[in-house]
């Protein structure tokens, strides 16, 4: 592994801590010679930087994941959230974080992406998941499905979900869909709130190409990863199928397993 000698460590605004957490990395890194440049989840990206810190919860690692994606940087999250499921790093492990970066000795953990691309050729990618979504509460949207080119389904629901295993327990978790290890690589298709007999989820080999047609005079909303990518109508499509490049993920110790990260994510250590 490379020696990281350059963190850009990203700060979730309203949690006290945070603060005083980038500080303490500032701190032991130049004790090691490490550059660091502390910034809002809204950037800009230093150019010089070689990794990313997210200091928060879930939340501000998906945030350092945006800023540090496009760039090809990995990212690492120090975790101040009440779950915690995507970060790695506990605040009484900074000094260790901190040596480990700078020696290269960390793992790297990839995790597969989305890609959504508009009728007017603009694309945008998502970690977490893909929604299609209606614009106007009262009303259901309709569209046609195809996979791989050939037809799938035609719902009417509120709305239809794309996720990655990562983004597998975040709003597709809540419509009802599958927990799927992060690890694995697949689509997962989850309805929301449909009005059909289609009502189950359907986990989707990774190259799978989805094709979603509005079938009826009702916007739909497209929105990756909480942010509005835009509103078609009918007769227009969005085309979802798996990202161009993955999310570089860094950790200590591997990464929590994958069935003790259910448990810490859920709160059901006493079960």
């Amino acid at each position: 592994m490379p020696e990281y000698r350059s963190f850009a460590v990203v700060v979730h605004q309203s949690i006290p801590e945070a603060d005083e957490v980038a500080r303490r990395i500032e701190v032991s890194a130049r004790r090691r010679g490490v550059v660091v440049t502390t910034l809002s989840p809204d950037g800009p990206l230093p150019e010089h930087a070689d990794v990313v810190v997210g200091v928060g919860g879930d939340g501000t690692l998906l945030q350092s994941v945006a800023l540090a994606h496009p760039a090809g940087l990995p990212v690492i999250g120090v975790n101040l959230g009440t779950v915690g499921y995507l970060t790695d790093v506990e605040p009484d492990e900074i000094e260790a974080m901190v040596d480990a970066l700078a020696r290269g000795d960390v793992r790297e953990l990839t995790r597969m992406t989305l890609t959504a691309t508009l009728g007017d050729g603009r694309s945008f990618d998502a970690i977490n998941e893909v929604v299609l979504e209606k614009v106007v509460s009262q009303r259901v949207v309709a569209m046609a499905v195809e996979i791989n080119d050939h037809h799938f389904a035609s719902y009417r629901a509120d709305g239809l979900i794309v996720a990655t295993p990562l983004g597998s327990t975040a709003y597709s978790l809540s419509a009802g869909g599958p927990v799927l290890d992060p690890g694995l690589d697949a689509l997962i298709l989850t309805p929301v709130a449909p009005h059909s007999l289609l009502s189950r989820s359907v986990v989707l080999a990774p190259d799978a190409v989805l094709r979603f047609t509005v079938t009826a005079d009702r916007p739909v909303r497209i929105n990756l990863d909480g942010h509005e990518a835009g509103v078609v109508g009918i007769g227009e499509h969005v085309i979802v199928e798996r990202g161009r490049r993955p999310v570089r993920f860094l950790s200590q110790s591997g990464g929590l397993p994958f069935p003790q990260g259910v448990r810490r994510q859920f709160g059901i250590d006493h079960a």
